[in-house]
């Protein structure tokens, strides 16, 4: 049976706390004009990850070609537990900039960073809208079953497909019947996954992420805290990622 929100104010609670906790600027890089529509619909119905022919979007296509060190997978943390630098991304779903990161950065952080002891990475939920407060539960359902990382990628592949029309639109793609089919999809255990995302606990995570982002004074998403001090403005590139990793590994 496909799991529903059953206690309806909770959601809103979260919705709201969202907003609070990105008051600032309260959008996906401070800007909302990129932002995909939660409503928005399109033509193809597929389950991401299950179109013929894998996703149709750049962003999807360079997700799904991604190499992710498994091995070193902790939940929502990759990388060694003494590694000298330690990144927490905190990040919402549906944002389009996070997306980008996702998709251009994050990989070859992973490969030259990460998979060499030198960078632990930890995903912080932050979602802005219910839609994505919704799948931040569900993702941290699938971290409960240490499937967090694949899940990730299905989720970001589904907004890439949202953004590009070439697939549903979050409201879709995030709802609850489509984030039970990426469960199946990143092999979760079914009922397992249905019972936690009907709970409490993974629910009280993400609440807790977000009063952390509240309480650092995070302005958008994604936002980078780097051994726990916030980094102030984003690397736009690789290379500005290198630069400010291998100062600090000096």
């Amino acid at each position: 049976m496909l799991f529903s929100m059953r206690r309806p104010a909770r959601w809103a609670s979260l919705a709201l706390l969202g907003f609070l906790a990105a008051g600032f600027a309260a959008a996906c890089g401070g800007d909302d004009d990129d932002a995909a529509d939660p409503t928005a619909t399109a033509g193809a119905t597929n389950t991401p990850g299950e179109a013929p022919g894998g996703p149709r979007s750049e962003h999807g296509q360079l997700i799904a070609r991604a190499t992710i060190p498994l091995e070193l997978a902790d939940g929502t943390a990759i990388g060694r537990a003494d590694a000298p630098v330690v990144i927490e991304a905190f990040e919402d779903f549906g944002c389009s900039h996070c997306l980008h990161f996702t998709a251009t950065i994050e990989p070859h952080l992973f490969e030259d960073y990460v998979a060499r002891g030198k960078v632990r990475f930890v995903y912080r939920y932050f979602p802005l809208q219910q839609v994505t407060g919704l799948a931040a539960i569900a993702a941290h359902c699938a971290a409960e079953q240490d499937r967090f990382w694949e899940y990730h990628k299905l989720l970001f592949i589904a907004q890439a497909e949202a953004n590009n029309k070439s697939g549903p639109g979050l409201g879709i793609a995030f709802g609850p019947e489509n984030l039970r089919a990426m469960a199946d999809e990143a092999g979760l255990e079914s009922a397992g996954f249905d019972t936690c995302v009907a709970g409490d606990a993974a629910f009280n995570i993400v609440q807790g992420d977000l009063r952390e982002a509240n309480s650092l004074g995070l302005r958008g998403t994604p936002s980078f805290v780097i051994n726990g001090e916030v980094l102030a403005g984003n690397p736009e590139t690789f290379d500005d990622w290198k630069k400010v990793l291998d100062s600090l590994l000096k």
